[in-house]
């Protein structure tokens, strides 16, 4: 799903205003929720990717 110019703007908003890894990584998350939709194989791939990203981090 394509963002209209006024999402833009607010997705670079909101990371404009991170301050940290987490901030970040909340926002990413949230964006991602809004640019799956309702799509279950977009959800489906969201949640394979975090969950790879979260396993792979483990044990660092």
């Amino acid at each position: 799903m394509p963002l209209t110019p006024g999402q833009v703007e607010y997705w670079n908003k909101r990371f404009e205003a991170t301050g940290s890894n987490p901030d970040r990584a909340a926002a990413l998350w949230d964006l991602a929720r809004t640019l799956a939709g309702q799509d279950e194989a977009a959800w489906a791939d969201l949640v394979r990717m975090l969950s790879i990203w979260t396993q792979a981090r483990a044990g660092t």
